[in-house]
């Protein structure tokens, strides 16, 4: 009797202990935070970017999620995810991020709803119109995904799901989910920046117009000022000359050229040499190559020519040459012909070799965890020997891949024979080059005679520590635009998939990024989440084995469980 009192008190010391000692963790625990991330990719860990961004807030940050509601599952599921990443960025930086949730259709009248939902979309926000299965039948009801982030006296919309065509909601919202902790970044920087530095598409030369690189334009605009300006040989287009200080200072921080088709001045080139001598950054997506898909719309067969540019000897001096030809690529996107009897025709898929995809690789912030890019009638870049420049290949075609020299024919009949990618194979041919250091002026030695006698030109030779990208395509950055010109398509879409697959915008949008010097933002945009999927034909083919397992494991070991716990017993107490 004694001894079982005394094996009592023990319980009773050993739980009381046990309880004491946690007691005293969770204690602990409020003066040391710690937080566990068991995922391979640590998905749910902050990148270092974020906890710096959270941490460095000097006031408080109020974000309204109008995500409340009795919604269906998987939105119930982003509502969640967003209060968890909310909650993860709380964390670190403690009562200078501050969120509510609210349900914008919770008011009492139609009314008041209806001004609530155009007090949002008045804000930048859109709403999706969700069909809802009940009892009843089908209702519908109306959905804004989104929040709005205020820091001091601004404002601005956070879109956080973003409509997709020809993707379900679980696979949309799986997306956002895995993007939500860029999303907010991106959402603080863009509200705490007083000035944004400014970004100008150069016209004036046949570039694509503002309607193709809408798309691209549009993004832009959420970090930068965006402009298009033609230079029209004015040397105040793009710098201002000091009153009685013998310098330029730059109106802009970058400058893009998309597409030009039609020769440079010598005055422009001037413009833009000195734009770079004065610290300003260059987006360059040059064709070498004359060629338009609408060449091919009466014929099958026509030549591709050189486009004279004159822009050959800036871009040499600079330290990049782009050929004069042709890239084919085995690894390419699909061009939709109809095929058939005449009045019988349908519309099939064949690989279009003159449209290379590049699949980005490497450690650089602009590429690193980009979605293939595509490409159209591209050429090749050679780099040449520069002192202190650094050049850098980030752009590249496949290992399958051909060249085809000046003129160059093109014919819709490539799609009907397999081109030799064997003999005549030249693989990874670069098409991208990053070039970074002090440049030396174009113009050193020979200013254009027209600008002899000209004042406040304040020529300057080298540049200070400077970058620029060559892409040897124009269309990286053409979006598509409907037929009457009124609509256009996001930046990397696929007609004949009839969706966005491609990253053509989140590598420009890292190129400008990473040119104007915010890369720390590339680094949450790139963050790479695995999405680890099923063997589905080892699923079939396992189908019951697995079932057994997860049904009969769990019962199999609480009975033995059972049994060892009643052997233990009995030899404990039969003695």
């Amino acid at each position: 009797m004694k001894k079982r009192a005394i094996e009592k008190n023990k319980v009773w010391i050993e739980a009381l202990l046990g309880i004491a000692l946690f007691v005293l963790l969770a204690y602990l625990s409020t003066f040391v935070f710690k937080r566990f991330d068991l995922t391979e990719e640590k998905r749910h860990t902050l990148t270092p970017t974020t906890i710096d961004l959270v941490k460095s807030l000097d006031d408080v940050v109020y974000i309204k999620v109008f995500l409340e509601g009795d919604f269906p599952a998987d939105y119930q599921r982003l509502s969640q995810s967003v209060k968890e990443k909310l909650d993860e960025m709380r964390a670190y930086a403690g009562d200078k991020i501050q969120y509510e949730f609210i349900n914008p259709s919770e008011a009492p009248d139609k009314k008041s709803r209806e001004d609530m939902y155009g007090e949002l979309v008045k804000k930048g926000l859109q709403y999706s119109a969700l069909q809802i299965r009940n009892k009843d039948g089908v209702s519908e009801k109306i959905v804004f995904p989104g929040a709005l982030i205020s820091y001091k006296n601004r404002e601005v919309p956070l879109q956080i799901l973003q409509n997709q065509q020809r993707i379900t909601d679980a696979e949309m919202i799986n997306r956002t989910i895995n993007n939500l902790e860029y999303q907010f970044v991106n959402a603080l920087y863009q509200v705490q920046r007083e000035e944004k530095q400014k970004v100008a598409f150069l016209e004036g030369h046949g570039e694509l117009s503002a309607m193709e690189t809408k798309d691209f334009e549009i993004e832009l605009s959420k970090y930068y000022d965006v402009d298009r300006l033609a230079l029209d040989g004015m040397v105040d287009a793009l710098s201002r000359n000091v009153a009685g200080e013998g310098r330029r200072v730059n109106r802009y921080d970058a400058v893009i050229l998309a597409k030009p088709q039609e020769k440079f001045s010598e005055q422009d080139k001037y413009i833009i040499d000195q734009f770079v001598m004065n610290g300003g950054k260059v987006l360059w997506m040059i064709d070498a190559m004359q060629m338009n898909m609408d060449s091919l719309r009466t014929t099958d067969l026509t030549m591709a020519t050189p486009l004279s540019l004159n822009l050959d000897d800036i871009l040499f001096n600079y330290g990049v040459r782009i050929n004069r030809n042709l890239l084919l690529d085995r690894t390419c996107a699909p061009i939709s012909l109809l095929t058939g009897p005449k009045g019988n025709e349908r519309s099939e898929l064949f690989p279009w070799y003159y449209a290379p995809i590049l699949i980005p690789e490497g450690t650089n912030p602009i590429v690193a965890n980009v979605d293939p890019v595509i490409t159209e009638f591209i050429s090749s870049i050679d780099t040449v020997e520069t002192p202190g420049v650094r050049k850098k290949v980030i752009l590249t075609t496949s290992e399958s891949t051909r060249i085809l020299k000046s003129p160059a024919r093109v014919s819709l009949n490539i799609v009907s024979i397999n081109p030799d990618f064997g003999n005549s194979n030249r693989p990874y041919q670069p098409v991208g080059v990053l070039l970074e250091g002090e440049f030396t002026s174009n113009f050193k030695n020979r200013l254009p005679p027209d600008f002899y006698d000209a004042k406040l030109l304040d020529f300057k030779e080298t540049s200070p520590l400077n970058r620029m990208l060559v892409i040897a395509d124009g269309d990286i950055a053409k979006n598509g635009v409907s037929s009457d010109g009124t609509k256009f398509r996001p930046l990397g879409f696929d007609p004949a998939m009839q969706r966005k697959m491609y990253g053509n915008r989140e590598l420009l949008i890292n190129s400008v990024n990473y040119l104007l010097g915010d890369a720390s933002l590339i680094n949450v945009r790139s963050r790479s989440v695995k999405l680890r999927k099923l063997d589905d034909e080892k699923v079939l083919q396992q189908r019951y084995y697995w079932q057994a397992i997860n049904i009969g494991l769990p019962v199999l070991i609480i009975v033995l469980f059972g049994i060892g716990q009643w052997i233990w017993r009995r030899r404990k107490y039969s003695r």
